[in-house]
């Protein structure tokens, strides 16, 4: 399986290189200085901008953010003419190694998909998200060659394979296979989206050996889903002690477990074992919401999917919508720490609408609060990992001295109409991530 995801980037960085060559044209050096000047700032937390300002970047990190012009010039320079400047979006929630259906990503050849995924990383660095945590699949390789420069795309956060339960949301098996003792590993176990575990001796050997492959946080299936056919949506799934396992390991590695959970008995059961982030969470109640706020726990819902805009949302499904408003009025109420996450994956038309979820929140925030949970929000939520962070050594998420240089130059004012961020084609005219300019759009 490694071999043939080396080949299979490794060609999908050339195409892509040149790709990027002919379109967007030279990328300025990681280790080169960058001035961006006439911009006017948003650092990721204040309500206001900033006067006009001029970053300095050098060596993929800001040097500093000073009002007015430059005092001194030296390498590249772009004018954001008195335009937005915002850090670079992160989603706290995607799946970029799912880039098709279960049913085509068990049949086809597995550098299919990774080429696919080398296309969709790219085109969520071309909408302005330079960051994201990936919350369930075999994205490490992925991740190695988007970092050595072999690819473009968004820095990753891998979470490896998710961690369930048999029977549970992570039990891509039919019903007519045999039980894993009598047939051994399911193809997608085998190709590391999931990793089935029961007791606590297993579910601690499945936690180290994503730890062992670079996972940067753990992801565990605590209740039922959607997208898997057989464990009911208000199953609980894994013990207490199973769990706790689970965070303890993670915790000996300085990092963190996120659990796909949506009723209140599994979100309640994993905030008592530890975890720290509960994805979804759409059918929370009051006493749970209350729970998690008072623990400091993240919650990583996502509107637009869960809203029943991208799909008709019935059968199981026809819960969410109604839930999903509920747990963000529950969640706006007691001041939960909400992260921006959109849950996309399977296929180049859901992987479009990871976009729609900025004005997909308009319904219970402003576009200032949206913002603020795509960018110092979430960058709050990564820095969990601890040493786990594979981008240690400097911030995510905010525009400040000593912070990574990912940025965006926005057309119009995501502080107050976040649906500019919509269209990103038409209204990021430049698009930064470690100091490497990827778009440019402004007259130089």
């Amino acid at each position: 399986m490694r071999a043939i995801h080396s080949h299979s980037y490794r060609l999908g960085g050339v195409l892509a290189a040149l790709l990027h060559a002919l379109m967007l044209g030279s990328a300025v050096a990681a280790n080169a200085e960058l001035l961006i000047v006439n911009a006017r700032v948003f650092n990721g937390r204040d309500a206001e901008l900033s006067a006009p300002s001029t970053l300095r970047v050098s060596e993929g990190r800001i040097v500093s953010i000073t009002a007015g012009p430059p005092t001194s010039s030296g390498g590249a320079v772009i004018d954001a003419g008195n335009r937005v400047v915002i850090p670079g979006l992160i989603d706290a929630h995607v799946h970029p190694s799912i880039p098709l259906g279960f049913t085509a990503m068990r049949d086809l050849q597995p550098d299919y998909a990774a080429h696919r995924s080398a296309a969709e990383a790219r085109a969520m660095l071309l909408r302005g998200f330079t960051t994201i945590r990936d919350m369930a699949g075999p994205s490490f390789g992925l991740k190695q060659a988007i970092d050595e420069g072999v690819l473009v795309g968004p820095r990753i956060f891998p979470s490896g394979a998710m961690v369930s339960q048999t029977s549970g949301h992570g039990d891509f098996r039919s019903r007519a296979a045999s039980s894993v003792s009598n047939t051994g590993i399911d193809v997608m176990e085998q190709r590391g989206y999931g990793r089935l575990a029961d007791g606590e001796s297993a579910v601690l050997l499945a936690v180290r050996e994503q730890l062992r492959e670079g996972a940067a946080q753990i992801k565990i299936a605590a209740g039922g889903g959607l997208s898997s056919n057989y464990d009911p949506l208000d199953s609980v799934q894994y013990l207490d002690a199973e769990l706790r396992a689970a965070v303890r390991a993670a915790a000996d590695w300085g990092t963190y477990v996120a659990v796909h959970a949506y009723t209140p008995e599994s979100i309640r059961r994993s905030v008592e074992a530890g975890v720290r982030s509960i994805e979804h969470a759409h059918l929370i109640d009051e006493p749970t919401m209350k729970l998690i706020v008072q623990r400091g726990v993240f919650v990583s819902p996502q509107a637009y999917l869960f809203s029943g805009n991208a799909f008709p949302m019935t059968g199981r499904a026809a819960v969410m919508p109604s839930g999903l408003d509920r747990m963000m009025q529950l969640a706006k109420k007691h001041g939960a720490k909400i992260a921006f996450g959109t849950d996309v994956f399977g296929g180049s038309r859901m992987y479009a609408l990871q976009s729609k979820e900025f004005t997909a929140r308009l319904r219970w925030f402003d576009s200032l609060t949206i913002l603020r949970q795509a960018t110092a929000v979430n960058g709050e939520l990564l820095a969990l990992s601890g040493p786990r962070n594979p981008y240690a050594g400097a911030s995510l998420g905010v525009l400040e001295s000593g912070a990574w240089a990912d940025l965006l130059i926005v057309d119009g004012n995501p502080l107050v109409d976040i649906g500019v961020l919509e269209d990103p084609e038409k209204n990021l005219r430049v698009i930064v991530k470690g100091g490497v300019v990827y778009k440019n759009t402004l007259a130089p």
